[in-house]
């Protein structure tokens, strides 16, 4: 549901298809062209309950049963009588308890100069509660790829609680050819910082993200880069996650879909076991493939092909746009 969700939706091109053929508009009319200068709709809402879960939501048996466990493994681990820390984490300041998918991790917390934190400890437990000798760590909670590490001090007596706010929200991504949605098994998503280094290179948050997968994220700005097709057809664009909010992005790629075959006859039988290079008019390779028929997703453009076959070379240039089926024939000459 849209009153849901935030939609940001950044345009890079048409491209109208449904699975191997052309087909009518199917996608939904929030995010369809509106033309030149079309501004995509943004709205922003709070949380929804259980935070950002990817799997679907336990019955409350399911959840008695599980707290009924975890309360008895820490019995175990936490002796009659001893000061324990109860961790737990929320999204936002005013946000529920997360319920599930944490992991914690208890670090030594060495004086300047003595070295790198020791990991002591790691627990996948919502809300653990651990025994800890008095003195001072490094705790960090992890949800998803958002996380956050904070210096917690114990000491002698009762049981304390430290409770940790993760700043986080979710992503959603998807993408769009023209009017219809890409199968997910054609595209990939890179996420990285938006933030650059000296040398411009950005650090990479998550390669090959999943289309339609909620992706926890601390709340910040991210640069994403989508591939469809595995050749040149890319997308790159800025988002913002916001703490305690869902960000669905659908990413609209510009790509033409071509099918090459070596003839010897125009509309004749293609070759087999034919080696194929697609590189720029400059010479930069694109991407190579084998095969009597391969396909591929291509950026707009001109592009120069060559084909290999039985020791002899065969090359000729092609030219596709937006929204094309396109089969390019190389004779045998």
């Amino acid at each position: 549901m849209l009153r849901n969700r935030t939609i940001a939706i950044l345009l890079a091109g048409l491209l109208i298809a449904c699975g191997d053929g052309l087909c009518p508009s199917n996608r939904p009319e929030a995010i369809a062209q509106q033309g030149p200068g079309w501004d995509p709709e943004t709205k922003v809402v709070p949380a929804p309950e259980e935070g950002w879960a990817t799997e679907s939501k336990p019955t409350e048996k399911e959840a008695v049963e599980s707290e009924a466990v975890r309360r008895a493994r820490e019995a175990l681990t936490t002796p009659k009588g001893g000061a324990g820390v109860n961790l737990l984490a929320r999204l936002t300041e005013d946000g529920q308890r997360l319920t599930r998918d944490v992991t914690w991790r208890v670090y030594t917390d060495p004086k300047r100069g003595s070295g790198k934190p020791q990991l002591l400890t790691k627990r996948q437990s919502p809300s653990p509660t651990m025994q800890l000798d008095p003195g001072t760590y490094l705790v960090n909670v992890a949800y998803g790829r958002s996380y956050l590490t904070k210096r917690i001090t114990v000491s002698t007596g009762a049981r304390k609680q430290e409770t940790f706010i993760l700043n986080a929200g979710g992503l959603r991504l998807t993408a769009y050819a023209g009017e219809q949605k890409v199968p997910d098994t054609t595209v990939n998503f890179d996420i990285y910082l938006a933030e650059t280094d000296q040398s411009g290179q950005r650090r990479q948050i998550m390669t090959k993200a999943r289309p339609g997968v909620i992706i926890r994220l601390n709340a910040g700005i991210y640069f994403l880069r989508s591939t469809y097709g595995g050749a040149n057809a890319h997308v790159e664009a800025e988002v913002s996650v916001e703490a305690g909010k869902l960000t669905e992005v659908a990413i609209a790629h510009a790509a033409a879909r071509v099918t090459l075959g070596l003839v010897t006859r125009p509309g004749g039988e293609a070759l087999p076991e034919t080696q194929w290079t697609i590189a720029t008019p400059e010479g930069k390779v694109v991407t190579r493939s084998v095969g009597a028929l391969p396909t591929h997703i291509l950026a707009p453009g001109t592009y120069k092909v060559t084909a290999l076959n039985d020791g002899r070379k065969f090359e000729q240039e092609f030219k596709v746009e937006d929204n094309q089926l396109a089969r390019v024939e190389v004779l045998v000459q």
